[in-house]
């Protein structure tokens, strides 16, 4: 039996089990102990967590000790404004950027007025003309400023952040082991003890699982993994003289797609396609899907370990990000941890269902080509879910919002009207706003987009600065 003196053991190497060990020991501080089981060889599926965040890991990432001076000065890490899905299916091309809430003139959802006016969005998303132009520059806080409408991630290297939190914990209450594990003893979806390859045992109260797809811990309290495809993934990092746009650029491929990200002094591209199609080189496979329970017993997974989903958006990096304030606000207060179970898995469920709800309409199209992997895509079944939202929109401008949803309103209008999805009906109200004032009003949002961007600093012109800055602020 054990008991909450026990220690929370994360099993993991790579990004994942670093990102929960530094949380936990933040979190619980020397209250609770926390070990760290570092395997060998635990981290080439890393680079499937695509290199790009959502605006939200700003706090998170600053939370754990590493702030924006940190990782721009210790790491290649760049800015992102979003993901330009370019010559993708079905021929179309839109900026899936990020941005704060859409205007709404006279108090009319931007997406009737423009379907009345039959005019595009993307024109009028500062996020993502900035991106396309290839500049950057913060968002000010004054609300006047156009610019203030915009949101950032950042682009990263998997394996740099890893070393940045290596260093970081050596100053934590963590403990750290550098060995694989020998043996899991479980019985009844419960982990009793765990034996390391140094021979040393132990008994945790609960047990982190970080491994990626191996997954061996929460496999072994008893965890199910479903998955109906694998896929082929190549990274490759390419040395560059100037910093790329602040954005990734995926593209559709006869047999996949491939994602270029940008980071200082580097390129790093992912090639995504299906073993039946012939690996695009030297790289691993993986299977996208999710365990039926992430908690399982003793055991939670979290990353890669309970879900695989394919880095098209930062929707991997949302959801590890999910996984780990998830268990930190369900950290088990007694041994039987049964209603902080059904709580984490009744929102990782809903996490994995929501996240793959938005990027089902990426991966869709009629004319997709004819190999392996984008059959795979189209044998999966259709999700109702998935269904009433394309259809609602596409009738009448509706946004169907399920609860816990991690991707908002803004980056559904984005999708919808970037994949030519136009409500065939708008709403009347919008009708209220002479046709000649809507036009004035989206005229003058265009012309400030217009005015500001071609003034704005190239986007490695900007990281320059800013890092000369930031050195003469002793942040170095």
């Amino acid at each position: 039996m054990t008991s909450l003196q026990d220690p929370i053991l994360v099993y993991g190497a790579g990004l994942a089990g670093h990102l929960a060990t530094a949380s936990l020991a933040n979190g619980l501080g020397k209250s609770r102990p926390v070990v760290q089981i570092c395997p060998p060889d635990h981290t080439e599926a890393d680079a499937f967590y695509g290199g790009s965040t959502a605006p939200t890991a700003y706090n998170f990432l600053l939370g754990l000790g590493l702030s924006e001076p940190t990782l721009l000065l210790k790491s290649a890490t760049s800015f992102s404004l979003g993901t330009q899905f370019r010559r993708w299916l079905n021929s179309r091309s839109w900026m899936q950027c990020h941005h704060s809430p859409l205007s709404t003139p006279e108090g009319i959802p931007m997406r009737h007025v423009l379907a009345r006016l039959g005019l595009p969005l993307e024109p009028l998303l500062i996020s993502a003309q900035v991106a396309l132009a290839g500049r950057f520059a913060h968002p000010p806080t004054d609300p006047n400023s156009i610019l203030s409408r915009a949101e950032y991630g950042y682009q990263f290297s998997a394996q740099e952040w890893t070393a940045l939190l290596n260093q970081h914990l050596r100053a934590s209450p963590a403990r750290r082991i550098e060995t694989a594990i020998a043996t899991i003893e479980a019985s009844d979806g419960v982990i009793r003890a765990i034996t390391l390859e140094t021979g040393e045992t132990l008994n945790p109260c609960l047990v982190v699982d970080a491994s990626g797809p191996s997954r061996e811990a929460v496999l072994a309290a008893g965890g199910v993994y479903s998955s109906s495809r694998r896929v082929t993934a190549h990274a490759q990092i390419t040395p560059t003289t100037q910093l790329g746009p602040a954005c990734r650029i995926v593209d559709a491929t006869a047999t996949g797609w491939t994602a270029s990200t940008f980071l200082q002094g580097a390129e790093h591209r992912l090639t995504v396609g299906s073993p039946q199609d012939g690996a695009p080189g030297a790289g691993f496979e993986i299977a996208p899907g999710a365990l039926n329970a992430a908690w399982v017993g003793n055991c939670v997974a979290i990353g890669q370990a309970c879900a695989v989903i394919e880095p098209l958006t930062p929707a991997p990096m949302m959801m590890l990000q999910r996984d780990i304030e998830r268990l930190l606000e369900l950290i088990p207060t007694s041994a039987g941890m049964d209603v902080e179970r059904a709580e984490f898995n009744r929102r990782y469920r809903e996490d994995v269902a929501h996240l793959n709800l938005f990027q089902s309409p990426i991966l869709s199209a009629d004319n997709a080509p004819d190999t392996a992997y984008w059959r795979d895509i189209g044998a999966q079944e259709d999700d109702p879910r998935l269904e009433r939202k394309l259809a609602q929109f596409g009738h009448r401008g509706i946004l169907v919002n399920y609860d816990l949803e991690p991707f908002n309103e803004e980056d559904w209008t984005i999708l919808h009207l970037g994949q030519g999805r136009t409500p065939r009906i708008y709403d009347r109200q919008a009708d209220q706003i002479s046709e000649q004032d809507a036009r004035r009003t989206l005229g003058q949002i265009k012309a400030m987009i217009d005015q500001v961007v071609p003034r704005m600093p190239p986007h490695h012109l900007y990281m320059t600065k800013l890092k000369q800055y930031l050195e003469k602020q002793n942040h170095g």
